[in-house]
């Protein structure tokens, strides 16, 4: 059985000797010690980057075994299947987690991402250089003290203005170390990075996998496939991901009525938006509104 592993049910975070967090949704700290994964696979439900600065660890990651070495760049996304690890005594990393929904927040244009996105799919683990290494920590330092003491809205803007800072530094030496410039894209990356495109522009007015298919000229078969083999979801969740997505955000940030942002997302009715929100958050929209609200 694969359980998941995201900031709701993250109960041992609690338990790390140095962490912050902001609104639950960034989690900064450099010890995991006290941090304990089960034995079964584990499933996350969050974007993790952490850099080995010493010492040595060893983890499973979609059931391959990887060492951890210093100036090893770990880069773990939503849908990564963890199953347990180990760390040598004197192990030291600097971590930072970010739910999938403030990712997306932060970073409207993440689609954009995607060949990258796919290389950390398939290779969750890099080894930098010593200044790439500097360069993150300096980042990492810099952002925990401003999270540490974000207590009015300038601050927390500052802190978001860092994380995407952070997030493109962080792409940006893994593209250059994975090479995944535009041009050497396999036909699957195409695929994916283009349905990514579609999906982004589209996602208000259709949810059909038929249509993505059409437009890219490939059938539905063919394009659910290839999204399940590139990512480990299908095109119909991703689609839902990204309508899930706009609307907590549209709750949380808007003054819009429920069914004015039914409307927006082309949804028949209010009731039928309710059913689909409550679906996949557990709540209706109006609870979640009211509990982001608290």
């Amino acid at each position: 059985m694969i359980s998941s592993l995201g900031l709701s049910n993250y109960k041992n975070i609690n338990a790390l000797l140095r962490k912050d967090n902001l609104d639950r949704e960034i989690f900064i700290f450099d010890d995991m010690r006290d941090l304990s994964l089960p034995d079964e696979p584990v499933k996350l439900e969050m974007i993790i980057f952490a850099v080995c600065i010493s010492g040595k660890g060893h983890v499973k990651i979609n059931l391959k075994e990887y060492d951890v070495t210093p100036n090893s760049l770990v880069a773990l996304l939503p849908n990564h299947i963890i199953q347990g690890y180990s760390i040598s005594k004197d192990f030291k990393a600097i971590f930072l987690g970010i739910t999938s929904e403030y990712a997306h927040e932060i970073i409207p244009d993440i689609h954009t991402l995607t060949p990258v996105v796919v290389s950390f799919k398939e290779s969750p683990i890099t080894l930098l250089a010593p200044g790439e290494v500097e360069r993150l920590h300096e980042f990492h330092k810099f952002l925990w003290g401003k999270i540490s003491s974000a207590n009015d809205e300038n601050t927390k803007k500052s802190v978001n203005c860092l994380l995407q800072a952070l997030f493109f530094e962080t792409l940006s030496i893994y593209g250059n170390h994975r090479n995944v410039a535009e041009g050497k894209r396999t036909r699957n990356e195409q695929i994916f990075f283009d349905f990514f495109t579609l999906v982004e522009r589209n996602f208000k007015v259709n949810r059909s996998i038929a249509y993505y298919a059409k437009l890219l000229c490939i059938s539905p078969k063919h394009l659910s496939a290839t999204i399940k083999i590139m990512s480990g979801q299908t095109a119909s969740e991703w689609i839902d991901n990204y309508v899930i997505i706009a609307a907590k955000a549209m709750l949380r940030s808007s003054s819009k009525t429920i069914q004015q942002i039914s409307n927006d997302l082309n949804f028949s009715n209010q009731s039928f938006f309710g059913k689909f929100f409550k679906k996949y958050v557990g709540v209706s929209p109006t609870e979640y509104r009211t509990l982001r609200a608290k």
